[in-house]
């Protein structure tokens, strides 16, 4: 049985007297669990004016972060203005009575090394910053006074409404988004059918009903502090949290109201028992069986809807997910539960993903899936079933990882709304007992009644189109005479999940490595392998494995780009029941196409992992017959034609790395390509990647020199007796040049317009880089602040400084639905002249400020496995033995100084003759409106021969 580290909450007692206001109550001595991997310190404690916080005190952090959330969402909304409870959470950052500037707040934080968000669900909303730890203090004072004295400034209702529109209008065709809108739309009358994003024409003054008075009217009812949570992460001791938290939070008015629920019964007669018929924009082929359930949230402890949806999504033998699979009908079967998606209702669903031979056995499908579920619910309640995701849930939290604090103080403000106290860190892996009438009380909620059957691809039939989303669908009733076929026949011999063999059974230590830097361990006959312990977390008992079959039949070749992505693709597919054995024992295995080769990679609890290895390698050679590589390019080919129906800012930043990157091909001729491969091909490309490569293993964590040899060893078994040692190959990048200015226009099928403009310096190597990277985050901060908080121009905006290989860059991205490419790259033109104006003015001391900023973030300490390991593995892929890229880049930026950063802008956004590449991608929407055309430009209509034409590094 594990051992849980109790750390009890201190009472913490105000000063006493007539005349004086206690701001803390006394507490309990009820004890937040934590995991014994983790050393830092917590408190709890509720202020006086009923706020609860929970603080976590971490020495090593180089940055504080909060997060405050508010127990109300959308779902309160009025029906009035649909989108208020989003719309508010956009204006409340826009200044308060102390610091009334309406973009002093991002100013602060983009100076300091901070970042802030904030999200609005259905019954919450929440708000989050991360901030340099020396102005920790000041930044608690602005974001606390967002929750006291908002200013909500009337004159910025309209130009946020654009915002909110604008975001709105990013999502109106994703498919998802409008799939869930639709499931609300089912529940009739009940509170969670509400648009919750809002747009223009939700958030609007109406007869009765004036939006800034609406808004302020949700913020004074709901903002209440006995509702709000509030979760602290900082360097601090406790006692000094503790006085931050009193004297920041404690001035938040507690008007003393009942947190918000919904008491709304669902009625399924409405809302179940229907056949949804979905038309969706990407050519997808889904199958989902949702059923509406109770909000049962509050039954974590037993777990009830983990221990269903354990069963119901394995593909264990004798399961739907693995006969469906093999016999060729789905290429993906999962099961996950929502309970509290609609408030006090949520759903448990079996989300399915169709082969062309499945489209054509739906209607059997369904049936099987209602059988398993009977054949569960009269035999799957069994108590082995909970033993084993009880020790599944046990080892992970006994080795749980940090991770980004920011996030994790939005993690905790969240589950403190819907958890015990106690239990806010553990619940997803808390398993106190097995409930038999909780798991019973589930299943017997998915009935037919209760079940919507989503028919979801882009062949739909439909008679009906959505508010608000570009979706259509049909509704039916499910028939009695359906639900009768579901029974009346066994279409295959069905079986519960089997045991989990891979459960780790020991946690044993076996590093015994003190080196600080990778170490080549062997070289032996086209196997090298370099060995690095974990210097960081030396009592985690877990590794990775990362084995690149690198050869030169992989490069300049689109047919062997192609056959790798099959070849990965058959892997995943083939080797479900292995993949989920793996993940469920806290392992993880996958093969990844890379520009080089075929990477394998493992990963997490060390003790099984020879078996995991073992089994992988075995596999690693797939199954080829011609339906299942014909299934593979359809799967292919469907994912690429989807591009077009991705964000028009996606589908920019795509071009962008298809402009800089070697092996990049037309769509055009990488679909025909595709069309005339066979499985012959593919076997044949196996074969010979296999014997000729030269393979390179990376093994970090905890191995012994027994562990590194067998590996080796089961690597040489694999390879074949004419193995052929070949050269290590990267892929190229653009090689960027004095003069160079090209450019892509593209009409594109979505809405919007999309920009991505960059320059790059013309000298390559880390000096450069550092005065980017000193650079991006003041100028990001100030395209944000005017493209988007004043202007109202996009929700997408930014300014961005990616690498290309050695070469430093710079440049602006946009997406709009409210002008064409001409006009916003006029914008954007003109921005970049209005930026080195500021950056000419910028004071010496922002500037070292932003400098400390960036090198607090490059020197803080790794958090987990994968942060400590990152750079090493980037410098392994780069053949930089020195592995030492990282330090030097702090080297660097520690020379930077004000004038660097303005010579680096000035050499690069400044000036005309820089390196620059422009991506326009015209939405349908903006068809009438011209192309923006540079002097010099040469426009990219081929890739193909666009990489024929260039030089690269």
């Amino acid at each position: 049985m594990n051992k849980f580290v109790l750390l009890s909450a201190l009472a913490i007692l105000g000063a006493s007297g007539c005349s004086n206001l206690s701001f803390f109550t006394e507490q309990d001595s009820t004890p937040i669990i934590v995991s014994p991997s983790d050393d830092r310190a917590y408190q709890v404690l509720t202020l006086a004016n009923g706020i609860e916080v929970i603080l976590v005190s971490d020495p090593q952090l180089k940055k504080s972060a909060t997060a405050l959330s508010v127990g109300v969402g959308s779902i309160q909304d009025p029906m009035s203005q649909q989108g208020l409870a989003h719309f508010l959470e956009h204006m409340l950052f826009l200044g308060t009575e102390r610091y009334p500037d309406t973009k002093g707040y991002s100013e602060f934080m983009t100076k300091h090394g901070g970042a802030h968000n904030a999200y609005t669900g259905l019954d919450i909303t929440n708000y989050m910053f991360q901030i340099n730890n020396d102005v920790y203090d000041q930044a608690l004072d602005r974001f606390s006074d967002f929750f006291k004295n908002p200013k909500l400034y009337p004159e910025y209702v309209e130009k946020e409404k654009n915002a909110v529109n604008a975001e709105w209008s990013m999502s109106r065709e994703n498919d998802y988004a409008g799939q869930f809108k639709l499931s609300r739309n089912i529940l009739g009358d009940h509170p969670a059918n509400r648009f919750s994003t809002g747009n223009l024409e939700t958030l609007s003054n109406k007869s009765g009903s004036k939006l800034h008075q609406e808004m302020v009217d949700f913020y004074n009812k709901y903002y209440s502090s006995n509702i709000m949570k509030v979760a602290m992460v900082s360097n601090l001791p406790l006692a000094e949290m503790a006085r931050l938290a009193k004297q920041h939070f404690s001035g938040i008015k507690n008007k003393h109201i009942e947190k918000p629920k919904v008491t709304k019964t669902v009625n399924l007669q409405q809302a179940g028992g229907k056949q949804i018929y979905y038309q969706t924009n990407e050519d997808v082929r889904q199958l989902m069986l949702d059923f509406t359930i109770r909000n049962n949230q509050a039954d974590f402890a037993s777990k009830p809807n983990k221990f269903v949806t354990y069963l119901l999504g394995s593909e264990m033998p004798g399961t739907p997910g693995q006969l469906l699979k093999s016999k060729g009908w789905v290429s993906s079967f999962y099961a996950g539960s929502y309970p509290s998606n609609y408030g006090n209702y949520g759903s448990l669903s079996i989300n399915i993903e169709l082969t062309q031979a499945g489209m054509k056995n739906r209607d059997k499908i369904v049936a099987i899936v209602m059988q398993y579920i009977d054949l569960v619910k009269q035999q799957g309640v069994n108590e082995k079933y909970f033993q084993e995701i009880k020790t599944s849930l046990d080892n992970k939290f006994r080795f749980l990882e940090k991770f980004d604090d920011f996030m994790y103080a939005a993690f905790l403000a969240e589950d403190m709304q819907n958890y015990p106290l106690q239990n806010v860190i553990n619940a997803p892996y808390y398993y106190k007992e097995f409930d038999e009438n909780a798991i019973k009380s589930v299943l017997n909620q998915l009935t037919p009644e209760a079940l919507n059957v989503w028919y979801i691809s882009k062949n739909e039939k439909t008679d009906k189109q959505l508010h608000f989303y570009n979706g259509k669908y049909r509704i039916e009733n499910i028939s009695a005479e359906t639900i009768a076929s579901w029974y009346d026949s066994t279409y295959m011999k069905l079986s519960l999940s089997s045991v989990n063999r891979m459960l780790p059974e020991t946690f044993a230590i076996k590093t015994v490595s003190k080196n600080d830097k990778p170490e080549l361990v062997v070289d032996n006959q086209g196997i090298k392998v370099w060995y690095l312990p974990s210097q960081a977390f030396k009592e985690q008992p877990k590794g990775s494995i990362d084995i690149y079959f690198n050869s030169s039949l992989a490069h300049n070749n689109i047919k062997s780009t192609i056959l790798l992505s099959i070849w990965s693709d058959l892997f995943q597919l083939q080797q479900g029941e292995l993949i989920e054995e793996a993940n469920k024992a806290g392992m993880q295995v996958f093969v990844h196409p890379e520009a080089g080769g075929l990477l394998l990679s493992i990963s997490g609890f060390t003790d099984k992992q020879k078996d995991l290895l073992s089994k992988a390698l075995e596999n690693i050679q797939v199954e080829v017959d011609e339906q299942r590589f014909l299934q593979a390019v359809d799967r292919l080919t469907r994912e690429v034609e989807n591009e077009k129906k991705q964000l028009s800012v996606s589908q920019a930043f795509n071009a962008f790395s298809q402009l800089i990157t070697k092996d990049s091909w037309d769509k055009q001729e990488y679909l025909q390509v595709a069309s005339k491969l066979t499985s012959k091909d593919l076997r044949s490309f196996i074969k010979q990647l296999l014997s000729q490569n030269q393979v390179r293993v990376f093994a970090f964590g905890n191995y012994d020199s027994q562990d590194i040899n067998e590996m080796a060893a089961k690597l040489e078994r694999l390879l074949p007796d004419n193995h052929k040692v070949t050269e290590y190959t990267r892929n190229k990048s653009w090689e960027p040049k004095e003069g160079q200015l090209f450019v892509v226009k593209k009409d594109i099928e979505v809405n919007d317009v999309a920009i991505v403009d960059l320059q790059s310096h013309s000298e390559p190597g880390l000096k450069q880089q550092a005065r980017a990277k000193v650079l991006i985050d003041h100028f990001a901060n100030y395209v944000f602040d005017k493209l988007r908080t004043e202007e109202q121009l996009a929700y997408a905006v930014g300014a961005i400084a990616p690498t290309i290989d050695e070469y430093a860059s710079v440049g602006l991205y946009i997406q709009t639905p409210v002008k064409g490419p001409k006009a916003i790259q006029s914008r954007l033109d003109q921005l970049k002249l209005e930026y080195q104006q500021v950056l000419n003015k910028l004071p010496e001391a922002t500037f070292k400020q932003l400098k400390t900023s960036v090198l607090v973030a490059l020197k803080e300490k790794p958090k987990n496995l994968s942060d400590e390991v990152s750079p090493f593995i980037s410098d392994w892929y780069d053949e930089n033995y020195q592995f030492n890229t990282k330090a030097q880049l702090i080297a660097e930026i520690e020379k930077v100084t004000l004038g660097d950063i303005k010579r680096f802008y000035a050499e690069t956004m400044g000036n005309p003759n820089a390196p620059r590449l422009n991506i326009q991608m015209r939405g349908k929407k903006f068809a009438d409106q011209p192309f923006a055309s540079f002097k010099n430009q040469t426009e990219v209509k081929s890739l193909s021969t666009f990489h024929k034409m260039i030089s690269y590094q």
